[in-house]
């Protein structure tokens, strides 16, 4: 057992000094890799994330939770630093999407029309009540 954890040791030890020293081959090997094998990547990545997806929103959950307040910071940090660019992006979608978004507004209004009106209904009576 001793024997074991001894040679784990000098393995990982071996590892990490190769690393450092061969640092920007293993990047550039990494890189042509990618380059050569795009599709293939994408192709298992997207067949990964359609098979564990469980596993994949409970992972998110769990890190959401772990670090909650560093997220929200470097969230709103963001937003301050790029609110110009966001601005435009912004812009730019719904000019793009305008047509889509109607065509789905108009969809969903027809799909549920009953239950908006039951909704208004109901909402209409409620401010009633309070006046």
């Amino acid at each position: 057992m001793k024997q074991r954890k001894k040679r784990k040791a000098e393995v990982k030890e071996y590892r990490k000094k190769y690393y450092e020293e061969n640092r920007e081959e293993l990047i550039k090997r990494q890189k042509e890799y990618y380059q050569n094998n795009k599709e293939e990547i994408k192709d298992y990545g997207k067949k990964y994330r359609k098979n564990n997806k469980d596993k994949i929103k409970e992972r998110n959950k769990k890190y959401y939770e772990k670090n909650k307040e560093e997220l929200i910071k470097r969230q709103k940090e963001y937003y301050q630093n790029n609110k110009e660019e966001i601005e435009n992006y912004n812009k730019k979608y719904y000019e793009e999407n305008k047509d889509k978004m109607k065509e789905y507004m108009k969809k969903y209004y027809q799909e549920n029309k009953e239950k908006l009106k039951e909704k208004q209904k109901e909402y209409y009576r409620k401010n009633k009540e309070k006046k």
